[in-house]
Protein backbone atom coordinates (compact mmCIF):
# COMPACT_ATOMS: atom_id res chain seq x y z
CA UNK A 1 0.00 0.00 0.00
CA UNK A 2 1.82 2.92 -1.23
CA UNK A 3 0.45 6.50 -2.13
CA UNK A 4 2.04 9.14 -3.23
CA UNK A 5 1.50 12.88 -2.98
CA UNK A 6 -0.41 14.68 -5.21
CA UNK A 7 1.57 16.06 -8.07
CA UNK A 8 -1.00 19.61 -7.92
CA UNK A 9 -2.07 21.83 -5.40
CA UNK A 10 -3.99 19.57 -2.52
CA UNK A 11 -7.69 19.83 -3.48
CA UNK A 12 -9.94 21.74 -1.07
CA UNK A 13 -12.90 19.54 0.36
CA UNK A 14 -15.64 20.23 -1.60
CA UNK A 15 -19.08 19.46 0.96
CA UNK A 16 -21.38 19.32 -1.83
CA UNK A 17 -19.59 16.56 -3.55
CA UNK A 18 -19.31 14.44 0.18
CA UNK A 19 -23.23 15.47 0.49
CA UNK A 20 -24.35 13.85 -2.68
CA UNK A 21 -22.17 10.74 -2.22
CA UNK A 22 -23.53 10.71 1.44
CA UNK A 23 -27.19 10.93 0.18
CA UNK A 24 -26.55 8.47 -3.02
CA UNK A 25 -24.91 5.87 -0.34
CA UNK A 26 -28.15 6.35 2.12
CA UNK A 27 -30.23 5.45 -0.67
CA UNK A 28 -28.46 2.30 -2.05
CA UNK A 29 -28.10 0.91 1.76
CA UNK A 30 -32.17 1.80 2.28
CA UNK A 31 -33.21 -0.30 -0.65
CA UNK A 32 -30.64 -3.14 0.58
CA UNK A 33 -32.68 -3.13 3.48
CA UNK A 34 -35.82 -2.93 1.77
CA UNK A 35 -35.28 -6.15 -0.33
CA UNK A 36 -33.49 -8.08 2.18
CA UNK A 37 -34.79 -11.96 2.05
CA UNK A 38 -35.74 -14.54 3.95
CA UNK A 39 -32.87 -16.93 3.66
CA UNK A 40 -30.11 -17.84 1.02
CA UNK A 41 -32.56 -20.20 -0.72
CA UNK A 42 -35.21 -17.31 -1.56
CA UNK A 43 -32.27 -15.36 -2.68
CA UNK A 44 -30.73 -17.92 -4.85
CA UNK A 45 -34.09 -18.77 -6.20
CA UNK A 46 -34.64 -15.17 -7.39
CA UNK A 47 -32.92 -14.01 -10.27
CA UNK A 48 -34.29 -10.20 -10.19
CA UNK A 49 -33.91 -10.14 -6.25
CA UNK A 50 -30.11 -10.96 -6.86
CA UNK A 51 -29.82 -8.12 -9.19
CA UNK A 52 -31.37 -5.66 -7.25
CA UNK A 53 -29.26 -6.36 -4.06
CA UNK A 54 -25.94 -7.02 -5.98
CA UNK A 55 -26.05 -3.82 -7.64
CA UNK A 56 -27.10 -1.61 -4.62
CA UNK A 57 -24.48 -2.92 -2.72
CA UNK A 58 -21.85 -2.37 -5.52
CA UNK A 59 -22.92 1.05 -5.89
CA UNK A 60 -23.11 2.03 -1.86
CA UNK A 61 -19.44 0.74 -1.69
CA UNK A 62 -18.17 2.32 -4.54
CA UNK A 63 -19.66 5.70 -3.27
CA UNK A 64 -17.58 5.10 -0.24
CA UNK A 65 -14.48 4.60 -2.69
CA UNK A 66 -15.31 7.72 -4.12
CA UNK A 67 -15.80 9.93 -1.04
CA UNK A 68 -12.61 8.29 0.12
CA UNK A 69 -10.78 9.10 -3.24
CA UNK A 70 -11.95 12.76 -2.63
CA UNK A 71 -11.02 12.69 1.07
CA UNK A 72 -7.64 11.48 0.35
CA UNK A 73 -7.01 14.68 -2.57
CA UNK A 74 -8.08 16.94 -0.29
CA UNK A 75 -5.09 15.91 2.00
CA UNK A 76 -3.22 15.80 -1.05
CA UNK A 77 -2.83 11.74 -1.24
CA UNK A 78 -3.39 10.07 -4.33
CA UNK A 79 -3.34 6.10 -3.32
CA UNK A 80 -2.71 3.20 -5.63
CA UNK A 81 -6.02 1.27 -5.05
CA UNK A 82 -9.35 1.88 -4.43
CA UNK A 83 -8.93 -0.28 -1.19
CA UNK A 84 -6.22 2.14 -0.29
CA UNK A 85 -8.42 4.59 0.36
CA UNK A 86 -9.50 3.82 3.54
CA UNK A 87 -5.78 2.68 4.71
CA UNK A 88 -4.96 5.93 4.60
CA UNK A 89 -7.76 7.93 5.64
CA UNK A 90 -6.98 5.84 9.03
CA UNK A 91 -3.23 6.66 8.78
CA UNK A 92 -4.39 10.41 9.28
CA UNK A 93 -6.32 9.62 11.69
CA UNK A 94 -9.86 9.98 9.61
CA UNK A 95 -11.23 6.71 10.49
CA UNK A 96 -10.57 4.44 12.96
CA UNK A 97 -8.11 1.67 11.56
CA UNK A 98 -10.86 -1.80 11.85
CA UNK A 99 -12.87 0.44 9.87
CA UNK A 100 -10.76 0.73 7.09
CA UNK A 101 -9.76 -2.61 7.25
CA UNK A 102 -13.37 -3.77 6.95
CA UNK A 103 -14.14 -1.53 4.40
CA UNK A 104 -11.35 -2.73 2.53
CA UNK A 105 -12.57 -6.10 2.90
CA UNK A 106 -16.18 -4.69 1.09
CA UNK A 107 -13.76 -3.22 -1.95
CA UNK A 108 -12.71 -6.94 -2.73
CA UNK A 109 -16.27 -8.00 -2.43
CA UNK A 110 -17.49 -5.01 -4.57
CA UNK A 111 -14.61 -6.61 -7.24
CA UNK A 112 -16.20 -10.16 -7.18
CA UNK A 113 -19.82 -8.73 -7.91
CA UNK A 114 -18.21 -6.76 -10.88
CA UNK A 115 -15.72 -8.89 -12.05
CA UNK A 116 -17.04 -12.69 -10.85
CA UNK A 117 -20.67 -11.95 -11.32
CA UNK A 118 -20.96 -15.79 -12.22
CA UNK A 119 -19.19 -17.29 -9.29
CA UNK A 120 -20.61 -15.17 -6.50
CA UNK A 121 -21.86 -16.98 -3.61
CA UNK A 122 -25.21 -15.84 -2.38
CA UNK A 123 -24.58 -16.84 1.59
CA UNK A 124 -21.61 -14.34 1.19
CA UNK A 125 -24.02 -11.51 -0.36
CA UNK A 126 -26.76 -12.82 2.69
CA UNK A 127 -23.92 -12.08 5.07
CA UNK A 128 -22.63 -8.77 3.36
CA UNK A 129 -26.21 -7.61 3.79
CA UNK A 130 -26.84 -8.86 7.37
CA UNK A 131 -23.69 -7.19 8.71
CA UNK A 132 -21.55 -5.28 6.27
CA UNK A 133 -23.57 -2.91 5.45
CA UNK A 134 -23.38 -1.35 8.63
CA UNK A 135 -19.72 -0.64 7.83
CA UNK A 136 -20.74 1.38 5.04
CA UNK A 137 -23.01 3.05 7.20
CA UNK A 138 -20.61 3.50 9.66
CA UNK A 139 -18.11 5.16 7.41
CA UNK A 140 -21.25 7.64 6.27
CA UNK A 141 -21.19 8.27 9.93
CA UNK A 142 -17.88 9.37 10.28
CA UNK A 143 -17.77 11.02 7.38
CA UNK A 144 -20.80 13.14 8.44
CA UNK A 145 -18.95 13.87 11.61
CA UNK A 146 -15.48 14.79 10.08
CA UNK A 147 -18.05 17.49 7.80
CA UNK A 148 -19.45 19.13 11.13
CA UNK A 149 -15.89 19.30 12.90
CA UNK A 150 -14.82 21.50 9.48
CA UNK A 151 -17.78 23.95 10.09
Amino acid sequence: MKARAAAAPVVRLDAEVIDARLRELSRRLRRVAARQPTSVKALAADEDLQDILARNLEVAIQTCVDIASHLCGAHGVVPETAADTFAELAKRGLIERRLAGRLQLAVGFRNVLVHEYTDIDWKIVMQVMRTGTRDLADFGKAVLKMLDGQK
